[in-house]
């Protein structure tokens, strides 16, 4: 039966609808991946694979995504790579775990829970998803999720510290990351450092206060030998005539005089050689625990 003239309205109606429809309707695109931290990219590139202990393999690590030289002691070794400490609550995905004994982290230290990983992820809660070698002492890289090293410190009688690798500009970016951003000057009288820059105190034959506070009067956390390696995280605020910066230590973090600063104290670092460091940080007055 041939369409009315009513029909053919309705129907040409109805198809302009389903057309002004199909058009409006645009595949979705995929979002892109999450840029993924350069030290988090080389070592899943070795997931599966026998690279032997963790030690060896975070300092394999460090070296291939930064292009930093990690030291041989366990603990002053990261500040050798140009490392600062941070919480386990502000803790990003390519920072490092290390689980020690403060008081025996040599080169030949050898005791059950020694452990060195790699953050891929903070799930908060102080759990990591993490990726590190010899897990279950087979000396293969696996990737490990849930990861508390509190509680496996605690098995243990062991410290946990967090590092990030922050000194020096060669740092290679993975595929679909930005650049490393320029660190920032520090102008202090007399020297220029950077933020995230490595320098020494220079006290000869003295020690160097760390205070909780810019200024003299601040309480004193912990005293620093003459040589000690500092990171320096911000500065500088003038406050009774001197220039005070904040930085990490190997004890902690805190504020220091920057005229007892320099970038030329002729101290060996750990990195250098092959003789066994000296250790001086273990000498340190322990920080006390905050509120």
């Amino acid at each position: 039966m041939p369409m009315s003239q009513h029909r053919a309205a309705l129907a040409a109606i109805l198809v302009a609808v389903v057309a002004i429809f199909a058009l409006s309707v645009v595949p979705a695109t995929a979002a892109p991946p999450a840029p993924t931290h350069p030290l988090v990219a080389a070592a899943s590139a070795y997931d599966g694979t026998w690279q032997g202990e963790c030690w060896a393999f975070v300092k394999k690590i460090v070296r291939e995504a930064t292009g930093q030289e990690m030291g041989f002691d366990y603990r002053q070794g990261y500040f050798d790579a140009g490392a600062i400490e941070v919480s386990a609550a502000n803790a990003q995905p390519g920072d490092l775990i290390q689980i020690a004994k403060d008081s025996d982290s040599g080169p030949n230290a050898d005791y059950p829970g020694l452990h060195n990983s790699i953050i891929m992820a903070n799930l908060g809660g102080g759990l990591f998803d993490i990726i590190d070698s010899n897990q279950n002492f087979d000396g293969v890289v696996h990737v490990r999720k849930n990861y508390s090293p509190a509680d496996s410190a605690a098995r243990n009688g062991l410290n946990v510290h967090i590092y990030r690798i922050v000194a020096g500009a060669t740092a290679k970016s993975a595929p679909g990351t930005a650049p490393a951003a320029p660190s920032l000057a520090v102008p202090v009288p007399g020297q220029t450092f950077l933020i995230g820059e490595k320098v020494r105190v220079y006290t000869p034959g003295d020690v160097l206060n760390l205070r909780n506070a810019a200024g003299r009067d601040a309480s004193i956390s912990t005293k620093l030998a003459h040589g000690t390696a500092v990171t320096v995280l911000s500065g500088p605020t003038q406050s009774g005539g001197l220039a005070w910066l904040k930085v990490s230590s190997p004890s902690g973090e805190g504020w220091v005089a920057a005229d007892f600063l320099t970038k030329d104290v002729p101290v060996t670092p750990s990195s250098a050689g092959t003789v066994t460091p000296v250790r001086q940080f273990r000498a340190f007055i322990p920080l006390t625990a905050s509120d």
